[in-house]
């Protein structure tokens, strides 16, 4: 620990205990020696606090302000502030051992009034609940209850690196800390600037949060909305102690002078600051912040000048705003600077909490869902790139070097791009020849360089759902290619397109290239999906089914096109998923095509029947259910009093063994619709006696007009 040597012991000021912990993390810093010289008095003479020469070669004039909430709202009560700051700690808690939430976004966590607790309360409650809050947020909730208070749960702003902060929901409405700290900093500022007026001394600033909401980050939003601090030429230095003896450098007069007069340096004292402030900068600025970011990396690696990775995305997401200025020469220049980012690291070098490691959970099957790390963020700015048509070509070649990373979490976001490229492949040099030449051969490897990869590791499950936005687009393939195509990336249910796509429309196209191609083969793989009964291949032939009705859906002209496969698809044993789409399809086309239609709704319920007759009960009422069956019923009714009488029977039997069958109201008093006298009395008697039965079991059951 350095020493202090105070010329003036017999003065005590009320700032002696910021004082002393802010002395204290001076000698942290490596600070040997401090003399306090003066301490002023400021009611007499407006000045600063202390006066202190460090370690015999520098002055320092040091001045403390202390920031709180309103004293006229008052909008935390202490137990407020103690709930919420033990959830605070054990965030932080969290972060030290996982580095960064398992979200993206800025969230609000709103809590209702009279949301609080006494310290020791607050702790327990906290500790058991901290990452309750995190899933639930992970999990897109819009609220969680905890200890019997509904906190609501908003995404405020985009953001790559998660965070969030708490605000209460009071009579006035909620609290934006940021907002409510700037007017108090705004008028602080100004203050202390002309206290701070000294010469042959370093000026020094710090403030001490006693704001129930003060944080780092919204400290330096506050400070980013007053314009006038980058005038305060008495500010040399900004510390802001965001808990007792912890202090963060957040301004400096190096930062002021690179943002007016974009002067940089390799100085500690502005790349510390420059990279929490970098977000502010650049929301306010980006044209201004571009230009600073260019000339401080001008022959600098950017991991070796900003350490933190975060930092880094920021600089990368600049590339936003130059999009929109079609500034593509400085866009290549951002790519050129970050494209051998150490972030993430390679697979053999990870050292971090295991639920981040995006590499370990593809190769596990897992996929994902977060948009992070440099070089991830850095793929998506190559997607941009990829839509101009003069730069295409240039989009290649990042892409294959994001592709060629040892990090499958890098592989998979360099396949963004990649889709883009795909669906402009027609600007690559070659297209359209064969044998392939040029770029488009070299995109045709680097796509099939995927696929083998898939083949080889059929647990890569996230990188084959990707691969499919490729050959969304990517189509022009021959038989052998796209036979290599489904049979890798049948892994995934996001296949299934491709699977109808080259298995039934594929043969129709390209006829204007030199392709063989032989669609029977493909349609082959296509129906063995659809008879293939492994659970592994039950979600791609959902898929697939989903596919057939949104054709039928979208071109009434493809009727008979898709007719065979939902033959085929009846023929197969009952599943949910599958079924709820044709009994949808029947829904759609009853009217017109009921011959076809009535007949596959008697096989689709012969099939649930029989799925029903092996089934519990009690597994039936979790959730056995026919969605359409009113329409249907309805419709066959205008149709066919025979037809109607079977189908009913059928329903009615369903029923009985815990089938949602839809309105029973709805569906006997269709014998109305019947259209010759005699039949519809025939149908109303046998209606009623099915209603009969029904009501002896279940007299809860919805009453039906026979009138």
């Amino acid at each position: 620990m350095g020493k202090i040597i105070d010329l003036l012991p017999k003065i005590k000021k009320e700032e002696d205990k910021d004082f002393k912990r802010f002395t204290d993390f001076l000698f942290f810093t490596g600070i040997k020696k401090i003399v306090v010289k003066d301490k002023p008095d400021k009611t007499k003479t407006g000045r600063f606090d202390y006066f202190i020469r460090i370690d015999d070669d520098k002055n320092i004039a040091l001045e403390f302000t202390q920031i709180f909430e309103k004293d006229e709202q008052r909008l935390r009560s202490i137990q407020w502030g103690n709930l919420v700051g033990a959830f605070r700690s054990e965030l932080k808690k969290y972060l030290s051992k996982h580095k960064k939430f398992p979200w993206t976004g800025i969230w609000n966590i709103e809590t209702p009034e009279g949301f609080g607790a006494t310290k020791n309360k607050a702790k327990n409650i906290a500790y058991k609940n901290t990452i309750s809050l995190i899933e639930a947020i992970e999990k897109g909730k819009s609220s969680i209850k905890v200890t019997g208070f509904l906190l609501k749960l908003r995404r405020i702003t985009d953001n790559p690196r998660g965070d969030l902060y708490f605000s209460t929901s009071l009579k006035a409405g909620s609290i934006d800390p940021a907002s409510d700290l700037e007017p108090k900093l705004r008028k602080k500022l100004l203050e202390k600037n002309k206290q701070l007026e000294i010469k042959d001394a370093e000026k020094v600033l710090v403030i001490i949060n006693k704001y129930i909401f003060g944080e780092t980050r919204e400290l330096i939003s506050a400070l980013s909305r007053v314009e006038e601090l980058w005038n305060y030429k008495n500010l040399d230095k900004i510390y802001f102690e965001t808990s007792p003896s912890n202090f963060i450098l957040v301004f400096t007069k190096e930062l002021r002078e690179c943002w007016v007069s974009r002067k940089v340096s390799t100085d500690i004292n502005l790349l510390g600051p420059f990279q929490l402030w970098i977000n502010n900068l650049r929301n306010k600025n980006p044209k201004n912040t571009f230009l600073i970011v260019k000339k401080l990396l001008k022959k600098e690696e950017p991991h070796k000048l900003i350490p933190d990775s975060f930092a880094r995305e920021e600089v990368i997401h600049l590339s936003d705003w130059l999009i929109d200025q079609k500034q593509y020469k400085d866009i290549i220049w951002i790519i050129d600077k970050f494209l051998d980012d150490p972030d993430p690291e390679e697979p053999e070098k990870y050292s971090g909490d295991p639920k981040f490691n995006y590499h370990q959970q593809i190769a596990d099957g897992e996929d994902p869902h977060i948009i992070t790390t440099v070089l991830g963020h850095l793929a998506w700015v190559v997607q941009k790139l990829a839509v101009n048509k003069s730069y295409i070509a240039q989009a290649l070649d990042y892409t294959k070097k994001l592709l060629s990373h040892k990090n499958l979490y890098v592989k998979l976001q360099a396949i963004i791009p990649l889709i883009e490229i795909s669906a402009r492949r027609q600007w690559l040099d070659g297209w359209g020849k064969r044998p392939r030449e040029g770029q488009y051969k070299e995109f045709h490897k680097i796509v099939f360089d995927l696929i083998d990869l898939v083949k080889e590791n059929p647990n890569y499950k996230a990188i084959a759902k990707w691969l499919c936005h490729v050959f969304a687009y990517y189509k022009d393939l021959s038989t052998s290619e796209a036979e290599q195509v489904l049979d890798a990336l049948k892994i995934t249910d996001e296949a299934a397109g491709l699977f109808v796509y080259f298995g039934i429309f594929r043969q129709r196209h390209y006829k204007n290239q030199d392709i063989e191609y032989n669609g029977q083969r493909l349609e082959k793989k296509l129906k063995q999906i659809i008879k293939n009964s492994k659970e592994d291949h039950q979600r791609l032939r959902a898929s697939i089914t989903w596919h057939l009705w949104k054709i039928l859906d979208e071109n009434r002209n493809e009727f008979e096109t898709i007719q065979p496969y939902i033959d085929l698809l009846l023929e197969q044993p009952y599943q949910r998923d599958v079924y709820d789409d044709i009994e949808r399809i029947i829904s759609g086309w009853i009217k017109d095509r009921p011959d076809i239609c009535i007949q596959w709704y008697k096989q689709m319920l012969s099939k649930v029947s029989d799925f029903a007759e092996h089934t519990g009960k009690l597994q039936l009422q979790a959730g056995l259910w026919l969605i359409y069956t009113e329409e249907i019923v309805e419709t066959i009714a205008r149709y066919s009093q025979n037809e109607l009488l079977e189908i009913m029977g059928k329903l009615v039997s369903l029923w009985e063994k815990g089938v949602f069958i839809g309105s029973p109201k709805r569906l006997f008093e269709s014998y109305k619709l019947v259209s010759a006298e005699n039949q519809r009395i025939e149908t109303k008697k046998k209606f009623q006696k099915w209603y009969n039965s029904m009501r002896r079991l279940n007299p809860k059951i919805e009453r039906v007009d026979w009138d």
